[in-house]
């Protein structure tokens, strides 16, 4: 039997504030890369957008909220510096990649914070390929005021560089990531980046914890691009999850062992709840892991020659065991759905898109329904079927980037999350829900992991 998609409802469409936008050399608007969460404490979902100098370095960052309303900004849109590694100048512009700007609480005070990275102001040239001169900020959610900032030299010493050589897909995703690594008090958090052949790790106070010299950074034997972070000997501690390593809440090495090509995506849920532990989800090979690097399922290569991205769900609802998705053929429109026993139970074609990455789990349904899978830009079933369409959403930008991030969260209605899309091309977001829609079931916004380390590419 066909499955005839529905449409989704168009809750909100957001545009970003006049002051926060810029135009390329077509005249196109753009806003830039977006983080979600409650910055005023008010119980709705607020925005952040952010642009980087060469595309790396953030420079400009600016809050708004669920009305398209500017609550603060810091930076300029217009800085530009001479680029060290050529003749040509580095101007302020969408990030390249989703980069190192995360919304959540860091210093437990119960008020939300921005924390990011930060070009040094008054500098006359720079290079993309180094943080000589970016620092840690730490910015009040409310106000934008600088709460705290560093300078560790642990963090500018990192660069692009391994054996004399630019190893560009391993250095541009640097993403900071929220963790317990049990060095900060009460609910106050630790922060994980990885930079290059370097992950970082610091406390609440943006102290360095400790750091980790990766040894695989060549493509395609890199580790992952975006480590995750879970309790993985349920110690009460996040381990760190590169593929080809794993590390303790100290940093010290649990795993560090060459475990296949193309590790582009890394996860740690609870995968065998029996074991009362979460276990690392890798892309390379569709492996499995527990706590010291063990191999509990492998797919093999053949089944996955390029894990692009991989995510975790009960895509045939809470009853049956969790299951994997899959992008297994790199930057293409190939996924599967693997059973809990490591069985293919889908193999499909989704929808073309400038990248072909995106990927993201969906609690689309009420509690106990299936998961849904998002790939740019509609929502499929455990089975393959494309199930929901988002109506009135604009084509992609163009370019390799331009295409529609998602962040799932529950911002309006009732327990069901929606998708909130933006293209860092363009200058709006986009917030679809499921129908019936109830405005008056609104419990307020809750900001999870889900939305705090969303993985958004990988």
């Amino acid at each position: 039997m066909t499955v005839v998609p529905e449409d989704a409802i168009k809750y909100r469409q957001i545009g970003i504030p006049d002051d926060f936008v810029s135009l390329d050399e077509t005249g196109r608007r753009y806003g830039g890369d977006i983080r979600i969460g409650d910055l005023t404490g008010d119980g709705v979902v607020d925005f952040v957008v952010y642009q980087s100098l060469g595309g790396l370095k953030p420079s400009f960052i600016g809050a708004f909220d669920l009305a398209g309303r500017p609550l603060w900004s810091l930076g300029d849109r217009e800085f530009s510096v001479a680029d060290e590694e050529g003749e040509g100048l580095l101007h302020t512009v969408s990030p390249d990649r989703p980069g190192p700007v995360v919304v959540a609480d860091i210093d437990g005070d119960g008020e939300t914070e921005v924390l990011c990275f930060f070009v040094d102001e008054g500098i006359e040239a720079t290079s993309k390929w180094h943080l000589h001169d970016v620092r840690l900020l730490l910015l009040d959610g409310r106000t934008g005021e600088i709460k705290a900032e560093a300078q560790p030299a642990a963090l500018r010493a990192c660069d692009a560089y391994v054996g004399g050589e630019i190893q560009i897909p391993n250095y541009v995703h640097q993403r900071l990531i929220v963790a317990d690594l049990g060095a900060s008090p009460g609910s106050a958090k630790d922060i994980v980046v990885k930079v290059g052949r370097t992950v970082v790790a610091f406390d609440h106070r943006l102290e360095v914890l400790w750091t980790y010299d990766n040894p695989w950074n060549h493509y395609p034997q890199h580790s992952a691009y975006i480590p995750c972070v879970g309790d993985l000997d349920a110690d009460g501690f996040d381990e760190i999850v590169g593929g080809h390593f794993g590390l303790d809440q100290d940093g010290s090495v649990l795993w560090e062992k060459y475990l296949g090509d193309n590790m582009d995506s890394v996860l740690v849920v609870p995968w065998d709840s029996e074991r009362n532990q979460q276990q690392a989800i890798l892309s390379a090979g569709g492996q499995i892991l527990d706590h010291q690097g063990a191999k509990l399922l492998e797919l093999g290569m053949d089944t996955v020659p390029h894990g692009q991205e991989v995510r975790c769900g009960h895509y045939h609802g809470q009853a049956a065991a969790r299951e994997m998705v899959i992008r297994y053929n790199g930057h293409h429109t190939d996924l599967i759905v693997v059973s809990h026993g490591g069985s293919v139970r889908a193999r499909f074609q989704v929808d073309e898109s400038p990248n072909n990455t995106g990927l993201e789990t969906i609690h689309w349904g009420h509690p106990g329904q299936p998961d849904l899978i998002f790939t740019p830009s509609a929502l499929w079933n455990g089975d393959g079927e494309r199930v929901v369409n988002f109506p009135d959403l604009p084509p992609p930008a163009g370019g390799k980037m331009g295409w529609y991030h998602c962040f799932p969260a529950d911002v309006c209605g009732d327990e069901r999350e929606e998708v909130i899309l933006y293209d860092p091309y363009q200058d709006t977001v986009h917030i679809y829900t499921a129908g019936p829609f109830d405005a008056s079931q609104y419990a307020g916004y809750s900001h999870t992991d889900r939305q705090i380390n969303t993985r958004l590419i990988d």
